[in-house]
């Protein structure tokens, strides 16, 4: 690691990325309104969760450089509960819900379908956020700094997202891929 400054992991015990790929596709390709109880609420008013869950993607090739669709989860399967007066602003309240807001899981009336895809991801989560926790402590030891690590244990700070991620193809061809600001050519990674 302190020669290259990167690891790749492989072989992870009880971890098959073509099981996760095979739930994620089969979520991607359901009808609309078979997703619509995971959407967030930016899509759908009637659902409470902000982050968790769905985020479908919208083809604006004027506006938007990002067409993707995301599921996103975390780490908890209930909201923790948490002391009103302990925030001293609104943003830090807002913040510390949107952080620590519960999972949403399809329910598609497959019930096969939605417990394997609930057990794949939270199963795929928990490695990753313990190779996570794992690559820290790592960096805290070589680096002969123990209060590193230390950082990332309070639940306010823990390792929070996963987002699965699908690009479905353009419609239209984006022609706004120069930034505004420079006239120069855009690339994201």
């Amino acid at each position: 690691m302190k020669e290259f400054g990167f690891f790749y992991v492989v072989d992870v015990p009880e971890y098959s990325a073509s099981m996760e790929l095979k739930y994620l596709t089969k979520f991607f390709s359901l009808p609309e309104d078979l997703k619509s109880s995971t959407v967030v609420s930016g899509y759908n008013t009637t659902n409470e969760n902000v982050f968790r869950g769905y985020h479908p993607g919208l083809d604006d090739v004027k506006n938007s450089l990002q067409y993707k669709d995301v599921y996103n989860i975390g780490p908890h399967e209930t909201r923790l509960s948490m002391d009103e007066e302990e925030f001293t602003n609104p943003l830090e309240k807002m913040q510390s819900d949107i952080l620590q807001e519960a999972n949403v899981w399809p329910n598609t009336g497959d019930e096969e379908f939605d417990c394997k895809f609930k057990k794949t991801f939270q199963q795929g989560f928990k490695i990753r956020r313990t190779i996570g926790q794992h690559f820290i402590e790592s960096i805290s030891r070589s680096l002969n700094v123990p209060e590193f690590s230390g950082l990332f244990d309070d639940d306010e700070y823990e390792f929070s997202a996963m987002a699965l991620r699908r690009y479905p193809e353009r419609e239209m061809i984006n022609t706004n891929m120069y930034s505004e600001f420079d006239g120069a050519f855009t690339s994201r990674i």
